[in-house]
């Protein structure tokens, strides 16, 4: 007996419990369209957050104030961290295998929680802005470390979209070493011919992947949206 080749296409997909079980056995997120909602919700309020904080700096540059760009770009980054404290055990889930692997993830968590609260905190003065940026910055870190080490147990699955998981790859490991080049040329003399060596590439480096991370949000929600079936594209012709 023959078969066309779109019958035969159709016996080759897995079904759709087969495709969850293969989803968590590789290490990468079942499809979800709650979790994918929200993921792409992440990446736009990363955005919005981002312009107010261009605006801030474009304000003081020019002369004016950090307000209110400064306290609302707080207020979205705090909001940003609870979603993403949210998100981050659910996207991990079939990555952590290990003890070590689930201990970090709580961390993450952990940190991302303690960012929120710290900009709330800022924002109503009772923290100090200098304590409220150390402590958004061992969050961004850890967070980075989490973006690297995920988008690396992803790569392992060849049937996830290699664009999403080698942009998130870069973001973690770029942010990473520009981070680290900033934090090093802080051990040189300020304003040293080897601290600007360091300095400059390193905030240019982390910069850019910086106003890039919310993309990987939104390609990755996308992704899961269309794996649920949730995209119109996806949606069968019949029942239009």
């Amino acid at each position: 007996m023959s078969t066309t080749p779109a019958a035969a296409e159709q016996y080759d997909r897995p079904e759709p419990e087969l495709e969850h079980q293969l989803a968590g056995e590789s290490g990468t997120p079942e499809p979800n369209r709650s979790d994918a909602v929200r993921v792409v919700a992440l990446g736009v309020l990363m955005f919005v957050s981002g312009a107010f904080l261009l605006a801030m700096f474009v304000s003081l540059a020019t002369g004016g104030s950090a307000s209110p760009w400064g306290p609302i770009n707080d207020l979205l980054s705090a909001a940003g961290n609870v979603l993403l404290a949210v998100l981050v055990p659910r996207l991990s889930s079939a990555a952590a295998r290990t003890r070590g692997a689930r201990c970090f993830v709580r961390l993450i968590v952990g940190a991302s929680l303690l960012a929120a609260a710290s900009s709330v905190l800022l924002v109503a003065g009772v923290l100090p802005f200098e304590r409220s940026t150390v402590i958004s910055m061992v969050a961004i870190v850890l967070q980075c470390g989490w973006m690297a080490w995920l988008n690396t147990a992803w790569s392992r699955n060849p049937r996830f979209p290699r664009a999403i998981w080698r942009l998130g790859a870069g973001v973690g490991y770029g942010l990473l070493t520009g981070l680290g080049l900033v934090g090093a040329s802080f051990l040189l003399p300020w304003g040293s011919v080897a601290a600007n060596a360091l300095l400059v590439p390193g905030v240019a480096l982390g910069g850019v992947i910086w106003l890039v991370w919310p993309l990987w949000f939104v390609l990755l929600g996308r992704q899961l949206l269309h794996s649920a079936g949730a995209e119109p594209s996806a949606a069968d012709p019949t029942d239009a």
